[in-house]
């Protein structure tokens, strides 16, 4: 469910007050009042929402004390992002005549779509068995308790569903939520239910299929979504979809080619720009990834998942002013949330707020005391303050406790002694990131750099040479080789790579 932005009209406090003051008033909804308000519904679920507008706006003033009124004004709200406005409106439905179900269901909404999850929750788990009185309520609860967090709450009433629906339209939250309470085995059994949904009811599969992806479970998010684009090949959403799981399978061809057949088929959907984003930031087009996703973000400024993805690429892209001010909105957004937690302390790192980093990370940490990037990312926070140096490598020293594969934490250790020009400990740690990852340019290249400065230059050759053939563009690797090859008098490479250190580090010429 996206959150769209709001479009106040006019002030909610305004309208209300206009409203109640009005000079006509009837007490009763009368049988013709019931019909005229079933008609605004009915072309609201229809879509006519400009056309209602104005009618159902002038039936509440004349009406103020008709509950129902309030209720469907507020779902029209809801419909056109007002979402404010909205919430006004059903919490005045809801002081009229506290039994209306349908206000309760809205109000969830509104407050969901606010980032308000625990009002949310408070009200549907205030909500009686014996008030809901058909599936499509039932339904439109146990899916708000899911989406608001309460997997337990939404798996109990999502048990009192018609097989059906529980197999249909409940099936992507019930399959989100066995995820989320590490009920492997009951999430697994959904699956041939879904693969069904494919040709049945492609966009229920679809829906499942981007809970796969959500938990990052991308081979099955792809699977599905292939067997929905055999049955509906037009299907945009579909081909988007899995465009974003072949990125995280490293399979780029393939997601440029479902992110051209989509642009053909809904050339105006703002997904385009998410996936294109995502693309380009795989490939290490990091401007054109923030471009893309700023463009995305103008549209749909409070989308957590594009804010998300916008601090990531930000950080890589070594711009912490923009990394920072997008962590600030997510955190805003969804302050308890751990991701937002930890891309708020990278971010402040970035920028140099080693303060905010710490007390994020810490925070982050006391909910994910075993998260290894987030036991790294507090190291180098503390490593970023000089008189903290000892901090820091006692943090790093207990991320390899936590994790002794990672790799980063060993290098950073490295680091810190390198500095020092503590040679014989800087190299332990970088022969130890290199016993665990034999492939990081980094610690290959600094670890051929301290055998150069200890005067093993059989040893350090071809650690460099394997680090420059991973990565050619770093200009510091060649110039260690460029020392490496005068120091052992094969001067023609020395000449040759000090010649690509120089080009490389040459500042490049507007539109270069």
């Amino acid at each position: 469910m996206r959150i769209l932005p709001n479009r106040l009209v006019r002030p909610t406090a305004l309208l209300l007050t206009f409203i109640c003051a009005s000079v006509c008033v009837f007490a009763q909804t009368t049988a013709n009042d019931a019909a005229v308000l079933a008609g605004f519904e009915k072309k609201i679920d229809g879509g006519n929402l400009a056309e209602v507008e104005k009618d159902l706006f002038n039936f509440v003033i004349a009406n103020p004390k008709n509950a129902k009124g309030f209720a469907i004004l507020g779902k029209l709200r809801l419909k056109q992002a007002r979402v404010n406005e909205a919430k006004a409106l059903l919490t005045k439905a809801l002081s009229l005549d506290p039994t209306l179900l349908a206000a309760k269901l809205s109000l969830a909404t509104a407050h969901y779509r606010l980032n308000e999850f625990e009002a949310a929750r408070a009200v549907l788990v205030a909500i009686a068995d014996s008030e809901i009185t058909d599936a499509s309520a039932r339904f439109s609860i146990a899916r708000t308790l899911a989406l608001v967090g309460d997997c337990p709450a939404a798996l109990n009433a999502s048990e009192k569903l018609p097989v059906k629906v529980r197999n249909g339209e409940a099936l992507p939250f019930r399959a989100g939520c066995y995820l989320q309470t590490g009920n492997r085995q009951k999430f697994e059994a959904l699956l041939p239910s879904a693969r069904a949904l494919a040709k049945q009811n492609p966009a229920v599969a679809v829906e499942f299929a981007e809970v796969l992806g959500e938990r990052e479970l991308h081979k099955e998010s792809a699977d599905l979504l292939r067997l929905v684009i055999a049955a509906a090949p037009k299907n945009a959403k579909a081909l988007l979809l899995l465009a974003r799981s072949e990125i995280a399978l490293k399979d780029l061809a393939g997601a440029k080619s479902r992110l051209a057949a989509a642009e053909k088929i809904d050339p105006k959907s703002p997904d385009l720009l998410f996936v294109s984003a995502l693309i380009e930031a795989e490939g290490g087009n990091n401007e054109a990834a923030i471009e893309a996703l700023e463009r995305f973000l103008s549209g749909d400024p409070k989308n957590r998942r594009a804010l998300a993805q916008y601090v990531r690429v930000t950080i890589r892209a070594h711009q912490g002013g923009k990394a920072f001010r997008a962590a600030e909105r997510l955190l805003d957004l969804q302050p308890d949330d751990l991701e937002s937690l930890y891309l708020y302390g990278i971010a402040a790192l970035e920028s140099n707020n080693t303060q905010k980093a710490e007390s994020s990370l810490k925070r982050f940490l006391e909910a994910r005391p075993n998260d290894a990037l987030g036991c790294l990312a507090f190291g180098m926070t503390l490593a970023a303050q000089p008189d903290r140096l000892d901090e820091a490598r006692r943090q790093m020293e207990n991320c390899l406790v936590v994790n002794p594969n990672n790799f980063e934490a060993a290098y950073q250790l490295g680091l810190s002694y390198k500095v020092e020009g503590n040679t014989s400990k800087a190299a332990e740690f970088f022969e130890q990131t290199v016993r665990i990852a034999p492939n990081y340019p980094l610690a290959l290249r600094d670890l051929g750099a301290i055998y150069l400065q200890t005067g093993e230059e059989k040893k350090a050759r071809p650690i460099l040479e394997k680090a420059v053939s991973l990565n050619p563009d770093d200009p510091d690797t060649h110039f260690q080789l460029s020392r490496l090859y005068n120091l052992i008098g094969e001067r023609e490479l020395g000449r040759k790579h000090l010649e690509i250190f120089q080009k490389l580090k040459s500042p490049k010429k507007d539109g270069m």
